[in-house]
Protein backbone atom coordinates (compact mmCIF):
# COMPACT_ATOMS: atom_id res chain seq x y z
CA UNK A 1 0.00 0.00 0.00
CA UNK A 2 2.59 2.23 0.91
CA UNK A 3 4.47 1.83 -2.63
CA UNK A 4 1.53 2.51 -4.32
CA UNK A 5 0.91 5.44 -2.74
CA UNK A 6 3.94 6.50 -3.33
CA UNK A 7 3.81 5.94 -7.24
CA UNK A 8 0.11 7.57 -7.34
CA UNK A 9 1.76 10.66 -5.87
CA UNK A 10 4.60 10.81 -8.00
CA UNK A 11 2.46 9.88 -11.27
CA UNK A 12 -0.32 12.85 -10.22
CA UNK A 13 2.37 15.04 -10.28
CA UNK A 14 4.19 13.93 -13.10
CA UNK A 15 0.61 14.24 -15.37
CA UNK A 16 0.27 17.38 -13.64
CA UNK A 17 3.03 19.09 -15.31
CA UNK A 18 3.02 21.04 -18.71
CA UNK A 19 4.47 18.85 -21.46
CA UNK A 20 5.52 21.46 -24.56
CA UNK A 21 8.84 19.49 -25.17
CA UNK A 22 11.98 21.72 -24.91
CA UNK A 23 10.08 25.03 -24.02
CA UNK A 24 9.03 23.74 -20.80
CA UNK A 25 12.40 23.54 -19.72
CA UNK A 26 14.01 27.20 -20.32
CA UNK A 27 13.54 27.78 -16.90
CA UNK A 28 16.05 25.77 -15.37
CA UNK A 29 19.44 25.60 -17.52
CA UNK A 30 20.37 22.45 -16.46
CA UNK A 31 17.57 20.64 -18.24
CA UNK A 32 17.95 22.10 -20.92
CA UNK A 33 21.42 21.00 -20.94
CA UNK A 34 20.24 17.54 -20.13
CA UNK A 35 17.72 17.04 -22.67
CA UNK A 36 19.76 18.49 -26.01
CA UNK A 37 22.70 15.89 -24.63
CA UNK A 38 19.67 13.44 -25.14
CA UNK A 39 18.44 14.37 -28.47
CA UNK A 40 22.00 14.68 -29.89
CA UNK A 41 22.10 10.86 -28.88
CA UNK A 42 18.84 10.17 -29.99
CA UNK A 43 19.99 11.98 -33.72
CA UNK A 44 22.93 9.72 -33.75
CA UNK A 45 25.24 12.53 -33.41
CA UNK A 46 28.47 12.68 -30.50
CA UNK A 47 26.53 13.62 -27.02
CA UNK A 48 27.14 17.40 -27.27
CA UNK A 49 25.07 20.87 -26.46
CA UNK A 50 25.49 24.58 -27.29
CA UNK A 51 26.33 26.41 -24.19
CA UNK A 52 24.77 29.69 -25.31
CA UNK A 53 27.24 31.86 -22.52
CA UNK A 54 29.65 31.12 -25.04
CA UNK A 55 28.13 30.06 -28.42
CA UNK A 56 30.33 27.07 -28.32
CA UNK A 57 29.61 23.14 -28.92
CA UNK A 58 31.03 21.94 -25.28
CA UNK A 59 31.26 17.67 -25.60
CA UNK A 60 32.27 16.94 -22.01
CA UNK A 61 29.96 18.93 -19.87
CA UNK A 62 28.19 16.12 -18.68
CA UNK A 63 28.64 12.50 -18.13
CA UNK A 64 26.70 10.20 -20.51
CA UNK A 65 24.63 8.53 -17.39
CA UNK A 66 21.33 10.59 -17.41
CA UNK A 67 21.48 11.75 -20.74
CA UNK A 68 21.67 8.31 -21.89
CA UNK A 69 18.68 7.12 -19.99
CA UNK A 70 16.66 10.71 -21.37
CA UNK A 71 17.73 9.18 -24.77
CA UNK A 72 15.94 5.99 -24.37
CA UNK A 73 12.67 8.01 -24.21
CA UNK A 74 12.67 9.88 -26.90
CA UNK A 75 13.65 12.37 -25.40
CA UNK A 76 9.92 12.63 -24.18
CA UNK A 77 8.99 15.09 -21.29
CA UNK A 78 6.19 12.91 -20.31
CA UNK A 79 7.55 9.80 -20.20
CA UNK A 80 10.54 10.66 -18.83
CA UNK A 81 8.90 12.00 -15.98
CA UNK A 82 6.48 9.12 -15.96
CA UNK A 83 9.84 6.42 -15.52
CA UNK A 84 10.94 8.42 -13.04
CA UNK A 85 8.16 8.54 -10.78
CA UNK A 86 8.45 4.57 -11.42
CA UNK A 87 12.04 4.85 -10.65
CA UNK A 88 11.76 7.04 -7.73
CA UNK A 89 9.14 4.78 -5.85
CA UNK A 90 11.60 1.44 -6.21
CA UNK A 91 13.94 4.03 -4.07
CA UNK A 92 11.00 3.20 -1.52
CA UNK A 93 11.13 -0.47 -1.52
CA UNK A 94 15.16 -0.16 -1.75
CA UNK A 95 14.77 2.03 1.22
CA UNK A 96 12.82 -0.49 3.13
CA UNK A 97 14.89 -3.80 2.19
CA UNK A 98 17.90 -1.26 3.81
CA UNK A 99 16.10 -0.83 6.63
CA UNK A 100 15.05 -4.70 7.28
CA UNK A 101 18.48 -5.82 7.13
CA UNK A 102 19.00 -4.35 10.79
CA UNK A 103 15.71 -3.05 12.09
CA UNK A 104 12.30 -4.78 12.68
CA UNK A 105 8.95 -4.37 10.05
CA UNK A 106 7.43 -1.66 11.51
CA UNK A 107 10.86 0.67 12.27
CA UNK A 108 11.57 -0.21 8.53
CA UNK A 109 7.80 0.73 7.51
CA UNK A 110 8.55 3.98 9.11
CA UNK A 111 11.87 4.31 6.80
CA UNK A 112 10.32 3.86 3.54
CA UNK A 113 7.29 6.41 4.16
CA UNK A 114 9.79 9.39 4.84
CA UNK A 115 11.38 8.25 1.53
CA UNK A 116 7.67 7.87 -0.11
CA UNK A 117 6.43 10.89 1.22
CA UNK A 118 9.38 13.05 0.88
CA UNK A 119 9.12 16.32 -1.13
CA UNK A 120 11.98 16.79 -3.19
CA UNK A 121 12.03 13.37 -4.12
CA UNK A 122 8.62 13.43 -5.22
CA UNK A 123 9.62 17.04 -6.99
CA UNK A 124 12.62 15.90 -8.90
CA UNK A 125 10.82 13.01 -10.53
CA UNK A 126 9.11 16.08 -12.69
CA UNK A 127 12.13 17.35 -13.47
CA UNK A 128 14.57 16.57 -16.45
CA UNK A 129 17.80 16.42 -14.07
CA UNK A 130 19.55 13.13 -12.54
CA UNK A 131 18.53 13.54 -9.07
CA UNK A 132 15.71 10.62 -9.07
CA UNK A 133 18.11 8.24 -11.20
CA UNK A 134 21.01 9.06 -9.25
CA UNK A 135 18.99 8.62 -5.82
CA UNK A 136 17.73 4.91 -6.87
CA UNK A 137 20.76 3.96 -8.18
CA UNK A 138 22.79 4.74 -4.31
CA UNK A 139 19.78 3.40 -2.24
CA UNK A 140 20.14 0.09 -4.39
CA UNK A 141 23.69 0.01 -3.97
CA UNK A 142 23.65 0.42 -0.49
CA UNK A 143 21.14 -2.00 -0.11
CA UNK A 144 22.81 -4.62 -1.97
CA UNK A 145 26.19 -4.05 0.15
CA UNK A 146 23.65 -4.17 2.81
CA UNK A 147 22.57 -7.84 2.54
CA UNK A 148 26.20 -9.21 1.78
CA UNK A 149 26.23 -11.69 4.74
CA UNK A 150 27.15 -14.44 2.90
CA UNK A 151 30.74 -16.13 1.89
CA UNK A 152 32.24 -14.73 -0.68
CA UNK A 153 30.59 -17.57 -2.95
CA UNK A 154 27.21 -15.48 -1.93
CA UNK A 155 28.45 -11.80 -2.70
CA UNK A 156 26.21 -11.40 -5.56
CA UNK A 157 23.65 -8.63 -4.19
CA UNK A 158 26.93 -6.85 -3.15
CA UNK A 159 28.55 -7.29 -6.78
CA UNK A 160 25.21 -5.89 -7.82
CA UNK A 161 25.44 -2.84 -5.24
CA UNK A 162 28.47 -2.06 -6.14
CA UNK A 163 27.24 -1.91 -10.08
CA UNK A 164 24.80 0.05 -9.04
CA UNK A 165 26.98 2.56 -6.90
CA UNK A 166 29.28 2.70 -10.50
CA UNK A 167 26.57 3.62 -12.66
CA UNK A 168 25.37 6.23 -9.76
CA UNK A 169 28.79 7.71 -10.80
CA UNK A 170 28.30 8.12 -14.28
CA UNK A 171 25.45 9.93 -13.78
CA UNK A 172 26.96 11.91 -11.46
CA UNK A 173 30.64 11.63 -11.42
CA UNK A 174 31.36 13.89 -7.91
CA UNK A 175 30.27 10.33 -6.57
CA UNK A 176 32.89 8.80 -8.39
CA UNK A 177 35.20 8.06 -4.96
CA UNK A 178 32.10 7.02 -3.37
CA UNK A 179 31.74 4.11 -5.23
CA UNK A 180 34.91 2.97 -3.35
CA UNK A 181 34.18 4.41 -0.07
CA UNK A 182 31.00 2.88 0.52
CA UNK A 183 32.25 -0.81 0.20
CA UNK A 184 34.83 0.13 2.10
CA UNK A 185 33.16 0.76 5.16
CA UNK A 186 30.49 -1.79 4.98
CA UNK A 187 30.20 -3.51 8.03
CA UNK A 188 31.47 -6.77 7.06
CA UNK A 189 34.44 -8.54 7.63
CA UNK A 190 37.68 -7.13 5.76
CA UNK A 191 37.94 -9.58 3.35
CA UNK A 192 34.34 -9.42 1.96
CA UNK A 193 34.78 -5.66 1.89
CA UNK A 194 38.26 -5.76 -0.08
CA UNK A 195 36.34 -8.55 -2.81
CA UNK A 196 33.79 -5.67 -3.55
CA UNK A 197 35.64 -2.90 -3.29
CA UNK A 198 37.62 -5.01 -5.51
CA UNK A 199 34.21 -5.06 -8.22
CA UNK A 200 33.56 -1.74 -7.16
CA UNK A 201 36.47 -0.29 -9.02
CA UNK A 202 35.99 -2.67 -12.06
CA UNK A 203 32.55 -1.52 -12.76
CA UNK A 204 33.94 2.32 -12.64
CA UNK A 205 36.73 1.54 -15.01
CA UNK A 206 34.27 -0.32 -17.35
CA UNK A 207 32.17 2.70 -17.12
CA UNK A 208 34.71 5.74 -17.11
CA UNK A 209 37.74 3.98 -19.28
CA UNK A 210 35.24 4.18 -22.83
CA UNK A 211 34.53 8.05 -21.16
CA UNK A 212 37.98 9.47 -21.11
CA UNK A 213 39.08 7.69 -24.47
CA UNK A 214 35.83 9.33 -26.14
CA UNK A 215 37.16 12.58 -24.39
CA UNK A 216 40.74 11.85 -25.62
CA UNK A 217 39.65 11.72 -29.09
CA UNK A 218 37.68 14.61 -28.85
CA UNK A 219 39.24 17.17 -26.70
CA UNK A 220 42.53 15.77 -26.68
CA UNK A 221 42.62 14.96 -23.13
CA UNK A 222 41.19 12.17 -21.47
CA UNK A 223 38.83 13.75 -19.13
CA UNK A 224 38.02 11.37 -16.32
CA UNK A 225 34.92 13.19 -15.10
CA UNK A 226 33.66 16.79 -17.05
CA UNK A 227 34.76 19.91 -17.95
CA UNK A 228 32.68 21.21 -15.33
CA UNK A 229 35.02 21.02 -12.87
CA UNK A 230 36.82 24.58 -13.14
CA UNK A 231 33.10 26.26 -12.97
CA UNK A 232 31.90 24.32 -10.62
CA UNK A 233 34.67 25.47 -8.45
CA UNK A 234 35.34 28.96 -9.25
CA UNK A 235 31.16 28.92 -8.94
CA UNK A 236 32.18 28.20 -5.13
CA UNK A 237 35.20 30.54 -4.53
CA UNK A 238 35.37 33.59 -6.08
CA UNK A 239 35.16 37.15 -4.78
CA UNK A 240 31.20 37.56 -5.46
CA UNK A 241 30.61 33.59 -3.94
CA UNK A 242 27.51 33.62 -1.96
CA UNK A 243 27.59 29.93 -1.07
CA UNK A 244 25.08 29.45 -3.89
CA UNK A 245 24.80 28.84 -7.52
CA UNK A 246 26.17 31.74 -9.15
CA UNK A 247 27.28 31.72 -12.68
CA UNK A 248 27.19 35.71 -13.66
CA UNK A 249 30.88 35.84 -13.14
CA UNK A 250 31.24 34.21 -17.23
CA UNK A 251 29.84 37.42 -18.66
CA UNK A 252 32.22 39.54 -16.80
CA UNK A 253 35.21 37.38 -18.21
CA UNK A 254 35.43 38.11 -21.85
CA UNK A 255 38.67 35.94 -21.67
CA UNK A 256 36.71 32.99 -21.46
CA UNK A 257 35.06 33.36 -24.76
CA UNK A 258 38.33 32.58 -26.87
CA UNK A 259 39.11 29.10 -24.75
CA UNK A 260 37.66 25.55 -25.48
CA UNK A 261 36.03 23.71 -22.57
CA UNK A 262 39.42 22.23 -21.58
CA UNK A 263 41.07 25.58 -21.44
CA UNK A 264 37.93 27.11 -19.63
CA UNK A 265 37.67 24.82 -17.08
CA UNK A 266 41.12 24.31 -15.96
CA UNK A 267 41.86 28.36 -16.04
CA UNK A 268 38.53 28.65 -13.65
CA UNK A 269 39.51 25.52 -11.87
CA UNK A 270 43.23 27.93 -11.27
CA UNK A 271 41.08 31.08 -10.35
CA UNK A 272 38.95 29.03 -7.36
CA UNK A 273 42.40 27.55 -5.80
CA UNK A 274 44.08 31.06 -6.09
CA UNK A 275 41.05 32.05 -4.43
CA UNK A 276 41.34 29.58 -1.55
CA UNK A 277 44.91 29.50 -0.88
CA UNK A 278 44.96 34.03 -1.09
CA UNK A 279 41.95 34.34 1.53
CA UNK A 280 41.32 30.76 3.14
CA UNK A 281 39.81 32.58 6.20
CA UNK A 282 36.62 33.95 3.47
CA UNK A 283 37.30 30.17 2.12
CA UNK A 284 36.65 28.61 5.48
CA UNK A 285 33.05 30.73 5.85
CA UNK A 286 32.07 30.10 2.54
CA UNK A 287 32.51 25.95 3.57
CA UNK A 288 30.23 26.77 6.69
CA UNK A 289 28.02 28.65 4.67
CA UNK A 290 27.70 26.08 2.03
CA UNK A 291 27.10 22.92 4.57
CA UNK A 292 24.36 25.43 5.85
CA UNK A 293 22.34 25.56 2.74
CA UNK A 294 22.85 22.63 1.96
CA UNK A 295 21.15 21.13 5.35
CA UNK A 296 18.81 24.12 5.91
CA UNK A 297 15.67 22.50 7.00
CA UNK A 298 14.26 25.39 4.98
CA UNK A 299 14.60 25.54 1.36
CA UNK A 300 16.80 28.89 0.40
CA UNK A 301 17.21 28.41 -3.16
CA UNK A 302 15.31 30.72 -6.10
CA UNK A 303 13.22 27.75 -7.04
CA UNK A 304 11.92 26.70 -3.93
CA UNK A 305 11.30 30.50 -2.29
CA UNK A 306 8.03 29.76 -2.34
CA UNK A 307 6.19 29.96 1.27
CA UNK A 308 4.49 27.01 0.17
CA UNK A 309 7.99 25.08 -0.46
CA UNK A 310 9.18 26.57 2.51
CA UNK A 311 6.33 25.34 5.18
CA UNK A 312 6.16 21.88 3.06
CA UNK A 313 9.86 21.75 3.86
CA UNK A 314 10.61 22.44 7.43
CA UNK A 315 6.77 20.36 8.05
CA UNK A 316 8.95 16.87 6.55
CA UNK A 317 12.72 18.27 7.99
CA UNK A 318 12.44 18.60 11.28
CA UNK A 319 10.72 15.16 12.34
CA UNK A 320 13.20 13.83 9.76
CA UNK A 321 15.97 15.31 12.06
CA UNK A 322 14.35 14.94 15.13
CA UNK A 323 13.90 11.13 14.70
CA UNK A 324 17.87 10.87 13.49
CA UNK A 325 19.42 12.56 16.18
CA UNK A 326 17.12 10.53 18.16
CA UNK A 327 18.10 7.50 16.01
CA UNK A 328 22.04 8.25 16.83
CA UNK A 329 21.22 8.94 20.46
CA UNK A 330 19.65 6.23 21.22
CA UNK A 331 22.22 3.74 19.64
CA UNK A 332 19.56 1.70 18.21
CA UNK A 333 21.88 0.72 15.31
CA UNK A 334 25.70 -0.30 16.13
CA UNK A 335 28.39 2.20 14.92
CA UNK A 336 29.65 0.18 11.77
CA UNK A 337 25.90 0.00 10.73
CA UNK A 338 25.62 3.61 11.53
CA UNK A 339 28.74 4.79 9.67
CA UNK A 340 28.22 2.93 6.87
CA UNK A 341 24.10 4.75 6.47
CA UNK A 342 26.31 8.48 7.21
CA UNK A 343 28.70 8.06 4.95
CA UNK A 344 26.88 9.07 1.49
CA UNK A 345 25.77 12.33 3.58
CA UNK A 346 29.79 13.31 5.10
CA UNK A 347 31.15 12.76 1.73
CA UNK A 348 28.83 14.82 -0.39
CA UNK A 349 28.84 17.61 2.83
CA UNK A 350 32.33 17.63 1.62
CA UNK A 351 32.44 17.68 -1.96
CA UNK A 352 29.52 20.57 -1.71
CA UNK A 353 32.01 22.75 1.08
CA UNK A 354 34.25 22.50 -2.45
CA UNK A 355 31.51 24.13 -4.45
CA UNK A 356 28.07 25.51 -3.83
CA UNK A 357 25.50 24.47 -1.25
CA UNK A 358 22.11 23.38 -2.31
CA UNK A 359 18.92 21.45 -0.93
CA UNK A 360 19.51 19.45 -3.89
CA UNK A 361 22.73 17.62 -2.82
CA UNK A 362 21.60 16.41 0.05
CA UNK A 363 18.09 14.94 -0.84
CA UNK A 364 19.94 12.15 -2.79
CA UNK A 365 21.25 10.43 0.66
CA UNK A 366 17.32 11.22 3.06
CA UNK A 367 16.86 7.44 1.91
CA UNK A 368 19.81 6.08 3.53
CA UNK A 369 19.29 8.61 6.87
CA UNK A 370 15.66 7.32 7.09
CA UNK A 371 17.29 4.59 7.96
CA UNK A 372 18.99 6.11 10.96
CA UNK A 373 15.34 7.90 12.02
CA UNK A 374 13.60 4.55 11.82
CA UNK A 375 15.95 2.81 14.27
CA UNK A 376 14.86 5.48 16.96
CA UNK A 377 11.20 4.00 17.27
CA UNK A 378 13.23 0.69 16.95
CA UNK A 379 15.62 1.98 20.12
CA UNK A 380 12.52 2.59 22.67
CA UNK A 381 11.05 -0.66 22.19
CA UNK A 382 14.11 -2.43 22.42
CA UNK A 383 14.16 -0.66 25.72
CA UNK A 384 10.83 -1.09 26.88
CA UNK A 385 11.44 -4.74 26.78
CA UNK A 386 14.77 -4.82 28.55
CA UNK A 387 12.93 -2.79 31.29
CA UNK A 388 9.99 -5.53 31.37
Amino acid sequence: MLLLAALALRVGWALSLPDSGRDALRDLPDQLEYFDLAQSIADGAVMHFTDPRFEQDVYAYRTPGYPVFLALTGPDLRLARLLQALIDTSTVLATYLLARRWLAVGPSLLAAAFTAFNPFLVYFTGLALSETLFTALLAWGAAGLAWSTGDLRRAWPAILGAACLALSAIVRPSALLLAIALPMVMPIGWRRRAVITVAAVACLTALFAPWAMRNERLLGRAVLATTNGGITLYDGFNPAATGASDQSFVQRMPELQAMNEVERSDYLESLGWRFISERPLEAMRLGVVKLARTWSPIPLSAEFGRPLYQVIGIAYALPLYVLIILGLWRRGLPWGVVLFLVAPAIYFSLVHVMSVGSLRYRVPVEPLLCVIAGAAVQGRRASALEAA
